[in-house]
């Protein structure tokens, strides 16, 4: 039996450190919290020592396989959208646009073709009302190239011009309304635009008994001044929309015709989505976006809430590609002066002449556009959805009207003098006063059809604690 003596003094000193170093292997798998691990270091022979390393092995490799699981399945970004249903006795009242079906007027809009006219021929040439009327179009590009806001607002109806009476819950609401413009709809007015002196809400009232609750308006629609075009109806044209949004009232516009009382009644809904890396939604307002609310609102300080909208994104991208294939821009339906080169550098556009090929070179670039979607891709790779959506699902209803109050009512009021006004009267409106209000007269009234907001929101499905605790409930840590 060996010494400690001779094992020092052994000329074989390593197989005193192999054994040493063994000892510690041992001494670990021993002590080792895993049943494994500790089942091996225990072996009474090398078939049992196998089979505990065999177990092991395996064992290790399913949970590295559910522990790799877990870590991809939070690197996929899972969502899942919590649906709430909350009364909201403080919400908003939406943002209501008005505009005139027919937009122009015949008087005003006529002393411009006339100028037109005489600048595009001599001074000797003659014209007639048809000729007048087949320029229409070139003028309305003509005064927009030329920055000529004030002349393109003055031959448009102003508010003033057809609203009778204006309240809200009480309050009177005709000089609340910011007006703006577009080459579709000409002029129009928002009521609770967000950058108005007050936004009112469901709450707000005022200190007169109210029938209806919400918005109710009375309009007169001079018909006999509205301008002769197959183009345009007689009627109102109301769109809803939020606060700080761009109203398009050629997409989502409700059409009102005269001689009856409509009500429009809504509920609101708002729709969240997460942004990168969930998905690619934004919230990004580009420098185009912001130049189109400048033009569109006449008041520069309406223009300064401006929300990011991938409908009107489209729009300008479809302005960016045709002004790259023809120098020029033909913005139906907004106003636009400026877009973005393919390098993203922004640029001063011109609308395109109408008595030229760039009209027919228009009419190619935005086919071009929406045949080919690889193009759509290029050139519109930042128009990616916006995160955050606020409808307002709306039902309207109608029903005759003037009826006999009213009727008696506005008698009283336009024809005794009582009532101050610059509503737009033929110059026999005393003596065919029934004629004239059975043709052209409308009422609206906007109501809030249900207090609960119906909400959306896209939520993670898993956070990074739920992925460690995953991870931990795998490695039984």
């Amino acid at each position: 039996m060996q010494t400690i003596d001779n094992i020092v003094g052994s000329p074989n000193p390593k197989h005193f450190v192999e054994q040493r170093r063994r000892s510690i292997v041992l001494d670990y798998l021993v002590s080792a919290s895993t049943h494994g691990l500790r089942s091996v270091g225990r072996a009474y022979s090398r078939y049992n020592r196998n089979f505990w390393v065999f177990t092991f092995m395996v064992a290790s490799g399913i949970m590295l396989y559910f522990v790799i699981s877990a870590i991809l399945q939070y690197f996929a970004y899972p969502t899942q959208t919590k649906v709430e249903i909350r009364l909201d006795r403080h919400m908003a009242f939406p943002a209501v646009t008005i505009c005139s079906g027919n937009p122009y007027r015949y008087d005003t809009i006529n002393a411009s073709l006339v100028s037109y006219f005489y600048r595009l021929m001599s001074p000797n040439a003659t014209f007639n009302q048809t000729i007048l009327n087949s320029l229409f179009i070139p003028l309305v590009t003509d005064l927009f190239s030329r920055n000529q806001t004030k002349e393109l607002v003055s031959i448009g109806f102003q508010l003033s011009d057809f609203l009778l009476e204006c309240t809200y819950n009480g309050i009177n609401c005709s000089n609340v309304f910011t007006p703006s413009i577009s080459s579709a709809m000409g002029n129009c007015f928002t009521f609770n635009w967000k950058s108005s002196e007050k936004v009112f809400t469901v709450s707000d009232y005022g200190d007169t008994i109210v029938v209806q609750e919400g918005l109710l308006m009375s309009f007169y629609l001079p018909q006999e001044l509205y301008f002769p075009s197959r183009w345009f109806d007689r009627g109102l044209v109301v769109t809803l929309h939020d606060n700080d949004e761009l109203p398009v009232p050629t997409e989502t516009g409700l059409y009102l015709q005269p001689g009856a009382s409509h009500l429009i009644t809504y509920q609101k809904s708002e729709r969240t989505f997460l942004p990168a890396p969930y998905t690619n939604c934004t919230s990004y307002v580009s420098d185009d976006l912001r130049a189109l609310y400048a033009s569109t609102f006449l008041d520069h300080t309406a223009s300064t809430e401006v929300v990011y909208s991938e409908s009107l994104c489209l729009e300008l991208c479809q302005q960016s590609y045709i002004f790259s294939q023809c120098s020029c821009i033909f913005p139906m339906p907004f106003f636009a002066r400026t877009v973005f080169t393919i390098d993203g550098i922004l640029v001063p556009a011109d609308f395109c002449n109408t008595f030229t090929d760039q009209l027919a070179c228009v009419f190619r670039a935005k086919q071009q556009l929406s045949a080919d979607d690889n193009l759509l891709a290029k050139w519109c790779s930042r128009c990616a959805s916006q995160c955050n959506h606020i409808d307002f699902q709306t039902n309207l209803g109608a029903q005759g009207a003037p009826s006999q109050g009213d009727r008696d009512y506005w008698n009283e009021m336009l024809l005794s003098g009582q009532y101050n006004t610059s509503v737009l009267f033929p110059s026999d409106f005393a003596q065919r006063f029934d004629y004239y209000l059975d043709r052209n007269y409308l009422k609206l009234a906007v109501s809030c059809g249900s207090k609960y907001t119906i909400e959306y929101n896209q939520e993670a499905k898993l956070s990074i604690i739920d992925t460690f605790s995953a991870i931990g409930g795998q490695t039984g840590l």
